[in-house]
């Protein structure tokens, strides 16, 4: 046996070794560097979403609503497209392309929760570019700086692209899309000096249909404030091909 040899063989090992542990981590760290689309991209990608779904007006969203730490009560969110929220026999939301939330929030949970939600989740109804400029100006008017890079971070076992703010800087104004369907995930605002977290969450789920989330959480300054669980969904329907092909 050589030792000189025998060495020269294991150090080389060992070289051979370690680049593959070094290559194995670089792929395992690749999605944090891939290239993500700038926010306009983004934007455009999830207004695209007003084409999916049949074209009625009104759709209502039967639920629970729980306030703090209250008792959860039974309460119905009326939708009619486009950017007109309301729960009935309480709080209301009307927007416009140009403004579709208020820059001040009301300083109740109710009213807060309706008014952050209401431009993300009935946006249907608008032209494709007419939504891709209410998603723009809503994140314009709590704050999100569109000008900088896109990142990646999770929503519970999800993967979200965030526009607006570094990730994990909650503490700044920003706007969530799920990466894989663009739909919108998470709303981070600053109003009147509080900083509201709207979470947007479980879509797919049968009792919201594909377009709606079937949670809808807001936190105020870090405490829970409002959230909506929907159990029932009615008025909307997934669209037929039938319905697709008439549309091209």
């Amino acid at each position: 046996m050589n030792p000189v040899g025998d060495r020269g063989g294991r150090a080389r090992g060992l070289r051979v070794f370690s680049l593959s542990l070094l290559a194995g981590a670089l792929a395992a760290g690749a999605p944090a560097l891939a290239y993500i689309p700038a926010a306009s991209v983004l934007l455009r990608k999830a207004a695209a979403r007003v084409n999916e779904g049949s074209r009625t007006r009104d759709v209502t969203l039967t639920g629970t609503l729980q306030i703090g730490d209250a008792a959860p009560t039974q309460r119905v969110l009326a939708l009619r497209f486009p950017l007109s929220c309301r729960f009935e026999g309480g709080a209301q939301a009307r927007g416009t392309v140009a403004q579709p939330l208020p820059s001040s929030g009301a300083g109740n949970p109710e009213q807060e929760l309706i008014e952050l939600a209401c431009p993300l989740i009935a946006y249907r109804g608008l032209r494709a570019a007419d939504a891709e400029s209410a998603l723009q100006a809503a994140a314009t008017i709590i704050g999100a700086d569109l000008t900088a890079p896109a990142a990646y971070d999770r929503l519970g076992d999800r993967v979200a692209i965030v526009v607006g703010a570094p990730p994990r800087q909650l503490d700044r104004p920003q706007l969530w899309l799920y990466k894989d369907t663009h739909a919108p995930a998470r709303l981070v605002a600053r109003r009147d000096g509080r900083l509201e977290d709207l979470r947007l969450l479980e879509y797919g789920n049968p009792a919201a249909a594909e377009w709606f989330p079937r949670i809808l959480e807001l936190y105020r300054d870090g405490k829970p404030s409002a959230r909506f669980e929907v159990l029932e969904t009615k008025g909307f329907r997934e669209t037929s091909e039938d319905e697709d092909d008439d549309r091209e």
